[in-house]
């Protein structure tokens, strides 16, 4: 997931705290962060979850959020920059964080019980982004997911105290399909950096070359490996959908607004016959609402 650069920056360093370290960048104030809610596919925190809720939802995305600004857009040395917000993330299970964003996230992580092991994967994620650049098979890309994606939804049951294994299950194979449906989004910004999250052995079956990505258009045979991936992606989204029927009230809720999001998505890339290159595809509000509450009332079945 990528942050655009932020208006405002703020430096993760307590230049007066007696243990400050080096300054490894720059980083994005809260309301910058926050601020890119609006351009998700799928609601982050509904105005009709109570506050409380809405205050752990959105300590959580500006955790994601910043921990996507260090590895994807943030300037000078990112490695380093993860490696600080390594250390605060433990800083702020001992409510001692220095990062306002992290700060922020103590309250959350200490009242909804989240393990610091499920945080830590976005970091570890964002770490193999500086390495790995191309992914071999679908299943090379999955293993990426369950560190960039799936602890997502996991800490988002915590915040329910829905974190129970079966309900985990389901819900990674809806974080999973949410993040190869952004992939297929943003596949010339990626490729602008140098990534590639399109498997390789896909794009082998289907006849693309890696400069089919920086086209004005996708050319047929792109479109028809993203249809493929996005295809993927929507009967995974179905595998997880029994999630919102196994949930009620506002966990119920707010789940389904993220499954809804991605329905709606898969729908614009048709929409757009499948050229994320020639076409800016963002799933329309009416379709996601629509899915919304047909999720919410018939949990997860069609």
């Amino acid at each position: 997931m990528v942050l655009s650069p932020p208006e405002g920056t703020t430096s993760g360093e307590d230049s007066g705290h007696p243990n400050s370290v080096a300054r490894s960048g720059d980083f994005p104030r809260s309301a910058a962060v926050l601020a890119r809610m609006r351009s998700e596919n799928f609601p982050v925190a509904s105005r009709i979850l109570p506050h409380g809720l809405r205050r752990h939802l959105h300590a959580l995305y500006g955790f994601f959020r910043l921990v996507d600004f260090a590895g994807d857009e943030a300037p000078g040395n990112r490695e380093a920059l993860l490696d600080f917000l390594e250390v605060d993330l433990r800083r702020a299970y001992q409510d001692a964080a220095r990062i306002p964003i992290l700060r922020a996230l103590t309250t959350t992580v200490a009242e909804c019980a989240i393990p610091y092991d499920v945080l830590v994967k976005l970091i570890e994620a964002n770490r193999q982004d500086q390495q790995v650049r191309r992914y071999r098979t679908f299943d090379d890309l999955l293993d990426y997911c369950a560190l960039s994606a799936n602890p997502v939804g996991e800490a988002v049951l915590h915040v329910f105290g829905r974190a129970e294994p079966p309900l985990v299950a389901l819900s990674d194979r809806i974080c999973s399909a949410l993040q190869i449906l952004e992939h297929c989004q943003d596949i010339a910004e990626d490729y602008r950096q140098d990534r590639v999250y399109l498997p390789t052995e896909d794009m082998r079956r289907f006849g693309c070359q890696e400069p089919d990505l920086a086209a004005v258009r996708a050319p047929t045979r792109l479109r028809g490996l993203v249809k493929h991936e996005v295809d993927r992606a929507r009967r995974m989204l179905e595998t997880g959908a029994p999630l919102v029927g196994c949930l009620s009230g506002t966990a119920r809720v707010a789940v389904a607004g993220y499954l809804a999001g991605g329905r709606a998505t898969a729908a614009a890339f048709a929409r757009a016959d499948h050229d994320p290159l020639g076409r800016d595809v963002r799933p329309s509000r009416a379709r996601t609402f629509a899915e919304w509450g047909r999720l919410y009332v018939l949990g997860g079945a069609r």
